[in-house]
């Protein structure tokens, strides 16, 4: 359904707003007090088993309950309304529209069943057919009510916060913070307006093009006259990539410090912070000294800040002691993630055994040989409510008068059944079963099941993260990964033993779950099990509600072990002038916009992330996530709009900041383990997200700031704000895969998960001379990676690359080498480790129609020119240059050889002359 713009608003005035919002919560109390000399609910659902006549007193508590109904009503009402002046997105919308719906039901369910029991009373020979009936009815009431209720606590609980915590003070405050900020284009009907556009052409392409601070008048200008806008790019894959981007700008650091760009994707961004960091003149090191940040000679070969790295290339964790803290680090992780998530089961599962004690819906039996069979009246509500339902469906299937009346009602009355069938089917089947198990396991299911619980889903995440680590999996094992004898050994993506791991751990979580749930209604209210699941709720709140659940998380653990590693400055010491390399102190927050600000004679560097979005068809199938970049100037993208890094950093609370640095935005662009990857999701993702073991992070969404920004400015009280910290509902949105694109936050993770080359963003900043480093582990034929990439620039962008000849660079092309078949390299080799080609941009991009770029891709790849102790190590390493991503604990040996690797094939890379090109008269056409 559409929405109205967030900055619009639509909440009344701030004292009428919470004096509806007191109301909702006034109005259940004092019709609560009337007098009842009788108990219709318990009459109610008696149904036909309810004696004839009536008890005495029926016919007055009938007429107190009307009453109370219309006190219910009212306050169901004002708190729909409360929601739905809190909304600011569909979601929020449909969900205040539910509640409206809900509460039209139970009032309604809730006046007939009243009017049949008065009925009764007044003429008994109608009890045969009104009581079942009235039994239909109170049943209906209350299943409707849940929602109603629950949805309008919600509301009323977010509008008195807001009108107290979005004072005019505080509206004012926000309104005189700068905040500068570039839309998204529009691509549904009911998206935001944007700046008006009446260019012909493909807008979708242009649109793509949105990055602020690019001129492409500026850049055909310079390429007219002989300059190029060039760019590097550094693949993603983790310390090999790293290694093999160390290696390979030290040959190309002269085309490097001549370049606009240099964008970086996962490991790749460890290499691009390192530089950064060592460049950077913001912050002071602790050591006495005077820090040298010269670019040209920066992590070249023999310098202190590369040989800090080479010591450190094991960085998650080089000695036993470390290893056992990281193993600890995700146990911890593990308990604090299950136990947010399993608390609200044992807090839901007292709160439905006080529900059903007080309205018997369907009668709980805790007599494991007697099944929970439902009431006549609940069978009956529920196959008429089914049958009306399905029917109004098949109505709005007709004309479009009809459909625009009463589609709307379809969606809250499906919502209204399922609730019912879980109340009356559902969930007594789960007590009942619960109930069984409990009285034949015993002890053994309440202590053991729990405890394997936690050991079961600690051995999974232990295999889904360390599973390609073949140093942990033995010798023997290398022979399942290779794909023959002289061929380049793959990584399976996961073996049949781990992912039936994984997913009978999934299974059992949800099980467990369940059965928690449904153990916990047993006790049906009773006062010990109220105050057990009151204390849970506390901690749970604790958890959920005070922590930043990313810290729950191994992101900062990652974080701080990446820049114990590679934040480092060379420093030439006072006391004796020597030059050494001094770490960051960790307590030293690398703020983005400081940080990263473009050094002297060296490029921009821009940390390319993916933001995941689902559910919503914002993505093509399969791609799930948008490209988000984070630098000095700009964080966003042109699918989710873009804000000053500097101002967005004032925006947030100092939770948020902390991964709005230099230091915060390599681990999120580095963040492959995550609970969801875009293009690269997989069907362990949820496992990642219960256990806590994973990365990525939740970063303000632009769209987002853009918008809560007009609202104050427009003095829209009711509008949310980016939070405080990342609480419980994120996490429960990572467990679901719920990433709605309007949310406050984002779910940020590895830059892989869009594209694994940073190629598409030189391309969106229209670079013509680009330097590609690819390490990204491509295993044969084609460099797989580098073709998607490809592809996604031709449907993003409208970008075409005519590639000269790529088949060299594939492994296989050369036999002739001496040595290379007792050396196992046959079939291994490549003729060259370029591809080069030439780009065309379309009309669409702003540059000139003759304008064309070159392309430069150097892979990671074996080729007859590399040493010969290069060509050793490969020999006897037949997984080089294809170690698993998986694999973060490089030693010496591995470090050197794709470091020399990465030397070698940027030197090749600099000999790939730009042949000329002769200035075109026709334009390039947009489409082939």
């Amino acid at each position: 359904m559409s929405s109205p713009s967030p900055a619009r608003g639509g909440a009344p005035r701030r004292s009428v707003a919470a004096g509806a919002a007191l109301a909702a919560l006034t109005l259940p109390v004092l019709g609560s007090l009337v007098p009842a000399p009788a108990d219709p609910v318990a009459i109610g659902l008696a149904g036909a088993g309810q004696p004839v006549p009536l008890p005495p007193g029926t016919a007055e508590a009938a007429w107190w309950d009307l009453l109370f109904l219309a006190c219910l009503g009212a306050a169901l009402w004002l708190g729909a309304s409360s929601a739905r002046w809190c909304a600011c997105g569909p979601r929020s919308f449909q969900a205040a529209w539910l509640a409206r719906v809900a509460t039209v039901v139970t009032v309604s369910a809730g006046a007939l069943a009243t009017m049949l029991l008065l009925l009764v009373t007044a003429w008994p020979d109608t009890a045969a057919f009104a009581l079942d009936g009235a039994a239909a009815a109170t049943v209906l009431k209350f299943s409707a009510l849940v929602p109603a209720a629950a949805i309008g606590l919600a509301g009323v609980g977010a509008l008195l916060w807001r009108c107290v915590a979005h004072s005019p003070r505080a509206l004012a405050e926000r309104t005189g913070q700068q905040l500068r900020t570039c839309p998204p284009r529009p691509v549904e009907a009911d998206d935001p307006p944007a700046p008006r556009d009446g260019q012909p052409g493909a807008s979708r392409w242009r649109d793509a093009y949105t990055v602020p601070g690019v001129d492409p008048a500026e850049i055909t200008r310079k390429w007219r006259a002989g300059i190029d806008t060039s760019g590097v790019c550094l693949s993603g894959g983790g310390i090999r990539a790293a290694s093999v981007a160390l290696g390979a700008l030290q040959s190309l650091r002269a085309e490097l410090l001549e370049a606009d760009h240099l964008v970086s994707v996962s490991g790749g961004g460890y290499t691009a912070g390192a530089l950064q960091q060592a460049l950077t003149d913001a912050g002071s090191p602790p050591l006495p000294g005077k820090p040298e940040r010269e670019p040209g000679t920066v992590f070249t070969e023999g310098s202190a800040e590369l040989h800090h790295v080479r010591r450190h290339s094991s960085y998650l964790a080089d000695t036993p002691a470390r290893l056992l803290a990281a193993l600890g680090r995700i146990g911890r992780g593990l308990l604090l993630s299950l136990t947010v998530l399993f608390g609200p089961a044992v807090v839901l599962g007292v709160l439905t055994g006080l529900f059903y004690d007080a309205v018997p819906l369907t009668a709980l039996t805790l007599d494991p040989l007697r099944y929970p069979v439902p009431r006549t009246g609940s069978l009956v509500a529920l196959g008429v409510l089914s049958a009306g339902t399905f029917l109004l469906a098949l109505f709005t299937r007709g004309a479009a008068d009809r459909r625009t009346r009463s589609a709307r009602v379809v969606a809250p009355l499906v919502a209204i059944t399922l609730v019912l069938a879980a109340l009356t089917l559902v969930v007594p089947l789960l007590v009942w079963a619960a109930e069984w198990l409990l009285s034949h396991a015993g002890r053994v299911a309440g202590v053991g099941g729990p405890l394997g619980t936690v050991l079961l889903t600690y051995l999974a995440a232990l295999a889904s993260m360390f599973w390609r680590h073949r140093a942990f999996l033995g010798r023997q094992a290398r022979g399942l990964f290779r794909r023959g004898s002289g061929g380049i050994p793959a990584a399976l993506p996961g073996g049949v033993l781990q992912r039936l791991l994984v997913i009978v751990t999934t299974g059992v979580l949800a099980v467990v779950w369940l059965l928690l749930f449904a153990g916990s209604a047993t006790t049906l209210g009773d006062e010990a099990a109220l105050w057990s699941a009151a204390l849970v709720a506390a901690v749970v709140l604790v958890l959920g509600g005070v922590f930043d659940v990313t810290s729950l998380s191994l992101h900062p653990f990652y974080r701080q072990r990446l820049a114990s590693a590679f934040a480092v400055r060379r420093v030439r010491r006072d006391a004796d002038g020597q030059v050494v390399a001094v770490p960051y102190e960790p307590a030293e927050r690398t703020s983005l916009s400081r940080y990263g600000a473009r050094p002297e004679k060296f490029p921009e560097v821009v940390f390319a992330a993916s933001a995941n979005l689902t559910g919503e068809n914002r993505t093509p199938p399969g791609l799930d996530a948008v490209s988000y970049t984070m630098s000095a100037q700009w964080t966003g993208g042109p699918d989710v709009g873009w804000v000053r890094t500097g101002d967005l950093e004032a925006a947030v609370t100092p939770r948020f900041r902390r991964d709005l640095t230099v230091q915060g935005a390599v681990a999120v662009s580095g963040a492959a383990f995550a609970s969801a990857m875009g293009r690269s999701s997989r069907w362990f993702q949820v496992l990642l997200a219960v256990s806590g073991a994973r990365l990525g992070a939740w970063q303000p969404n632009p769209k987002f700031v853009r918008h809560a920004h007009e609202a104050a400015e427009q003095g829209n009280w009711a509008h949310p704000w980016l939070p405080r910290a990342r609480r419980l509902p994120y996490l429960l949105r990572e467990v679901f895969g719920v990433h709605p694109h309007r949310d406050p936050l984002l779910h940020v993770t590895d830059g892989g998960h869009y594209d694994n080359l940073g190629l598409v963003e030189l391309f969106r900043r229209r670079c013509t001379l680009i330097y590609c480093v690819d390490a990204s582990n491509d295993a044969p034929p084609t460099a797989g990676t580098l073709a998607r990439a490809l592809t996604l620039a031709r449907h993003e962008l409208g970008v075409r690359v005519e590639l000269d000849d790529p088949w060299p660079a594939e492994p296989g092309q050369v036999h002739h080498v001496p040595g290379a078949e007792q050396l196992t390299l046959a079939g291994r080799l490549t003729a060259s480790p370029l591809i080069t080609g030439t780009i065309h941009y379309p009309p669409e991009s702003g540059l000139a129609a003759e304008v064309t770029g070159r392309l430069v891709v150097a892979r990671a790849v074996l080729f007859p020119e590399l040493p010969y102790q290069l060509l050793s190590y490969a020999a006897h390493h037949p997984e080089f240059p294809n170690d698993s991503t998986g694999d973060q604990w490089f030693d010496e040996g591995k470090f050197s050889a794709y470091t020399e690797l990465g030397r070698r094939i940027g030197a090749q890379a600099r000999q790939a002359a730009r042949p000329p090109v002769e200035p075109s008269a026709e334009p390039v056409p947009a489409t082939p």
